[in-house]
C-alpha cells in the first residue's frame, strides 16, 4: 500500500519530470546593456513560463520576473528581461507552471554589453545547411558576445502560405540540432534572412510565402524593433558601433534591391551613426563589391551608385560592411568598394565576406585585396567570421578574422585577417535650435523620415515646424526602443525644418534639412 507521503513524492517527481520534457527549444536575442528577449516553445501541457535569472549559475537568488502565459497560437512564447546591469554575465533557466526545469540543456547564458566605449567580439556568418556541424561549437569556443547571422540560417526553402511551415524550419533545421543549439544557448542572435530561409533559392517579393515568412519570423525569432509589417530590417547599438541590418529579400524584385521605405530608413540610420559618434556596421546579406551576378548588388548598378553617392555626399566617414550569400571568406580594405559617380569618395569602407557556415564553396564576384577570396573547399568544411572591436574611448579599432574548420573537430585555422581604426566624433550635443548652426541634420529626401527619442516607447507626438516656428503638421508617433518612422510627405520647399518629438516624460528636437 502506498503511503500518503510516498504518493506525494511520486506526484512531485512526476511533475518535475514533466517539466523537463515540456520545453522544446529556446533562443535569445535583442541584446542591449539593460534588456534581452528569450523566445521558447513549450508543449501544450504548459500553461505558464517564467525565467529564473541569476548571476550565479547555482541560482541562489534569481531576479524577480513575471510568469508569462504560454502562447496558445503555436507561436514561441516571448519573455523579456528588463533592468539588467551592463557588463554583467547572467545565467537563466525556465520555470514551467511554477516548477523549475533543471535540465542542463535547458539553461542559457549571456553577457550584457557595457554602455558607451566598450571592447567586445562577435562571430558572424551565413549559409548554413548543416546545424549538426562542429563549426557551431568552434564559434562557441570563441566566447562571442553575440552571433550575427547574415542570412540563410537554414536551407529549408519554405515557400508556403502556411506560417507554420516557415516556423517549423527554425525548429527542425536549427534549434533542435545540438551544435547550433549549444551556441544559441550561450550567445544571443541578431539575424536577418536571405533567400533560402526566406522563401527559397533566388526568392524575392513576388514569392507566395513572403507574408508567411514575415509572420513566422515575428512569431519565432528574438529580434530588435521592426518598422514595417513585412520587412525585417532593424538596427541596434553595441558600444560605439551601430549595427544596421538590411532586408534584401522581402521587397527585392527585378528592378531594385530594397524599396523607398527601407532606403530612407537605411540613410537615416547611417546619418544617426555619423551624428552620434558611432561607427556604422552595415549588414548587407548580398555582396556589395560584386560584378553583375543576379544575386548581389552588381545586378542593380544604378541603385548601388545612388547609395554610394549618398555615402559620399552625406558624408558617411566611418562605415564597414558585412556580407553573406557567397560561400567564401574574403576581405577588402575598402579600396574596391567605391561605386559612386566618378569613384571619388575619400572614405574607405572595408568589407568582410563571412560564409559559409556549412555549405559548399561559391564565388559571386567582387575584388578583395586582403589575400583574395576563399570559398569553402566542400560541404564538410565550416567557415565563419569573427569581428573584434577594441575601443579605448577615442579610437575604435576593428579586426576581421576568417576561420575555417573541418567536419571532424572544432579545431580552426586562420584564413584571412585585417585591422583598421576609426575615430568617430559625437556631434549630437551640438545645439539644433539655431537656423544657421551647422548641427547634424536628418535629410528630408523621401516621404518617410526616421526619428529618434532615446528610451521612448509607446504613443507620442511629433510637431513639424519650419524655420520661423510655424506649425506645419502634427503627427501621432508609435515609439519602440526610441525609434519611429514618420510619414511626412515630400518637403514643401528646400530649407531647414524641425521636429519636436514627445513621449511620456521625454522630449527632443530633431533637425531636418530639405535640399
Amino acid at each position: 500500500m502506498i503511503t500518503r507521503c510516498a504518493l506525494l513524492a511520486i506526484l512531485l517527481w512526476s511533475t518535475a519530470l514533466r517539466a523537463q520534457d515540456s520545453l522544446h527549444v529556446f533562443w535569445s536575442g535583442a541584446l542591449t546593456p539593460h534588456t534581452l528577449e528569450v523566445r521558447c516553445l513549450a508543449s501544450a501541457t504548459v500553461d505558464s513560463v517564467r525565467l529564473l535569472v541569476d548571476t550565479d549559475p547555482a541560482f541562489p537568488s534569481p531576479l524577480p520576473t513575471n510568469a508569462v502565459p504560454r502562447d496558445t497560437t503555436g507561436a514561441f512564447t516571448s519573455l523579456r528581461l528588463k533592468g539588467l546591469q551592463p557588463g554583467t554575465t547572467y545565467h537563466y533557466r525556465f520555470a514551467l507552471d511554477g516548477t523549475a526545469d533543471t535540465n542542463a540543456f535547458h539553461r542559457g547564458r549571456f553577457t550584457t554589453p557595457q554602455e558607451g566605449p566598450f571592447s567586445f567580439r562577435f562571430v558572424a556568418g551565413s549559409c548554413n545547411s548543416w546545424s549538426d556541424h562542429p563549426v557551431w561549437w568552434a564559434m562557441l569556443a570563441r566566447d562571442p558576445l553575440f552571433l550575427l547571422e547574415i542570412g540563410d540560417l537554414h536551407y529549408a526553402n519554405p515557400n508556403s502560405l502556411d506560417t507554420n511551415v516557415h516556423q517549423q524550419a527554425y525548429v527542425d533545421q536549427v534549434l533542435t540540432r545540438r551544435p547550433a543549439a549549444d551556441l544559441l544557448r550561450h550567445a544571443p542572435i541578431a539575424y536577418v534572412w536571405d533567400d533560402h530561409d526566406f522563401c527559397g533559392n533566388g526568392s524575392d517579393a513576388t514569392f507566395i510565402g513572403r507574408t508567411s515568412a514575415a509572420q513566422a519570423y515575428r512569431r519565432s525569432v528574438p529580434h530588435y524593433a521592426l518598422h514595417h509589417p513585412v520587412s525585417i530590417h532593424q538596427a541596434f547599438t553595441i558600444g560605439r558601433v551601430r549595427f544596421i541590418l538590411s532586408d534584401l529579400r522581402s521587397a527585392k524584385d527585378a528592378t531594385h534591391m530594397m524599396d523607398g521605405f527601407q532606403r530612407t530608413w537605411l540613410q537615416s540610420e547611417l546619418l544617426y551613426a555619423r551624428d552620434h559618434g558611432l561607427v556604422a556596421c552595415w549588414v548587407s546579406p548580398l555582396t556589395w563589391n560584386s560584378i553583375g551576378y543576379p544575386e548581389n548588388w552588381g545586378c542593380q548598378p544604378a541603385e548601388r551608385e545612388a547609395l554610394a553617392n549618398f555615402l559620399r555626399d552625406a558624408p558617411i566617414p566611418d562605415l564597414f560592411i558585412l556580407s553573406g550569400d557567397a560561400h567564401m571568406l574574403a576581405i577588402d580594405s575598402g579600396s574596391n568598394t567605391d561605386f559612386s559617380t566618378g569613384a571619388n569618395n575619400p572614405h574607405d569602407y572595408p568589407v568582410f565576406q563571412a560564409a559559409a557556415i556549412a555549405q559548399g564553396g561559391s564565388y559571386k564576384g567582387g575584388t578583395f585585396d586582403q589575400g583574395g577570396h576563399f570559398p569553402n573547399p566542400d560541404l564538410y568544411h565550416g567557415q565563419f567570421g569573427e569581428v573584434q572591436v577594441d575601443d579605448d574611448g577615442t579610437q575604435v579599432c576593428i579586426t576581421f578574422k576568417g576561420w575555417r574548420t573541418d567536419s571532424m573537430s572544432t579545431a580552426i585555422t586562420a584564413v584571412d585577417s585585417f585591422t583598421f581604426c576609426r575615430t568617430p566624433v559625437d556631434l549630437s550635443s551640438i545645439s539644433e535650435t539655431r537656423i544657421n548652426d551647422p548641427s547634424p541634420c536628418t535629410w528630408w529626401t523621401a516621404p518617410e523620415v526616421a526619428v529618434y527619442l532615446k528610451e521612448a516607447s509607446g504613443e507620442g507626438q511629433a510637431d513639424l515646424v519650419d524655420a520661423s516656428g510655424r506649425l506645419l503638421q502634427r503627427t501621432a508617433v508609435s515609439w519602440r526602443d526610441g525609434v519611429a518612422v514618420l510619414r511626412l510627405g515630400d518637403a514643401p520647399s528646400a530649407g531647414c525644418y524641425f521636429l519636436h518629438l514627445r513621449a511620456e516624460g521625454l522630449s527632443a528636437t530633431q533637425r531636418l534639412c530639405a535640399p
